[in-house]
């Protein structure tokens, strides 16, 4: 294997663990909210507190958590979407969003988070995901709170940042947020709601392409697709992101083709997937419907999936939605 082929799928695991914290199936919603510890008296502003995170684990909290780090970048955003950002003393090393996520202490990768670091932080609160299993032990070894934020579904997204505020006392901001979400994404419902499923284009979109990846229907992506009004041509994937041939693309003759910009460091454009072998007869390339998106959008859990969601409507439904308006 020689290194240009090494660094190319290094990229394309790097891709994979940040969308591992992505797959979503509509509907299901994990964890709960929280609630005063039995048997503890109440303390100041309602601690201690139990809480219980996305993958059912009670949490216990002595006192509002003041030191706050995070493990992921959906997490991140969470946290300064709640007006908390002045509490996150650390990030994992990808957490650039928003952009004075960027001037916080890194506390290592996504997928390996340097646990010296993140004591050394003094932290109050560790918010990890799935991926952190051994660093989440370590951590607990010790004494540092953690809860795994690791939602099911656009909804969980919603539902993780309203157990996240609470465990942070900043309930007041996570409603309004909620709401406002809620308020978004129920416009796309309502405006994709009556076209019948045969009318729905076919979508097709392209987590990497050497070798080419899809996502599958119970992926978070796959989910978005559905939820804007689109048809997954990886609706029958029995993986997560299966691998597809071109031969098998240009078969199923998508009608809107996406795809990340980015890889990396290495960069896709519209004109370079147009140019493929053969790609000329598939529909979303004779009509001019091949669209490179920002993949951080479409793969972190957070408040930006209402974004994701209201692109990816634009994207295929672009008589019903105006760009800004999301209507």
């Amino acid at each position: 294997m020689n290194l240009r082929r090494r660094r190319k799928v290094g990229i394309v695991c790097a891709l994979a663990a940040v969308l591992v914290a992505g797959i979503f199936l509509f509907g299901c919603t994990a964890g709960g909210g929280p609630r005063a510890e039995e048997g503890a008296p109440a303390g100041r502003e309602g601690y201690p507190l139990t809480i219980v995170d996305d993958m059912g684990r009670e949490v216990t909290l002595k006192a509002r958590p003041d030191r706050l780090v995070s493990l992921s970048p959906g997490n991140t955003e969470i946290l300064f979407a709640l007006g908390l950002g002045d509490k996150v003393v650390g990030v994992d090393d990808y957490s650039d969003y928003p952009p004075e996520a960027v001037e916080v202490p890194k506390v290592g990768g996504f997928s390996n988070p340097n646990v010296e670091k993140i004591m050394a932080l003094e932290p109050d609160l560790v918010l990890a995901t799935n991926m952190h299993e051994q660093a989440v032990r370590r951590l607990e070894e010790v004494g540092i709170p953690v809860a795994v934020v690791s939602p099911k579904s656009v909804e969980g997204v919603l539902g993780s940042i309203g157990w996240i505020s609470k465990a942070a006392a900043a309930e007041e901001e996570a409603a309004d947020l909620v709401d406002h979400l809620k308020e978004r994404i129920q416009k796309v419902r309502s405006a994709v709601e009556g076209i019948p499923p045969e009318e729905r284009p076919w979508v097709y979109y392209e987590v990497y392409y050497d070798p080419i990846m899809t996502a599958g229907p119970r992926t978070f992506i796959g989910q978005l697709i559905e939820l804007a009004g689109g048809r997954n041509i990886a609706y029958d994937a029995q993986t997560d992101y299966p691998e597809f041939s071109a031969e098998a693309i240009i078969e199923r003759n998508p009608e809107v083709i996406i795809f990340p910009q980015w890889h990396g460091s290495e960069s896709l454009t519209v004109e370079q997937v147009k140019s493929r072998p053969g790609w000329q007869q598939v529909r979303a390339v004779k009509n001019d419907r091949v669209f490179g998106v920002d993949a951080d959008i479409m793969s972190r859990p957070g408040p930006r999936v209402v974004e994701a969601l209201e692109l990816l409507a634009r994207l295929i439904h672009p008589k019903l939605f105006r760009e800004g308006t999301g209507n």
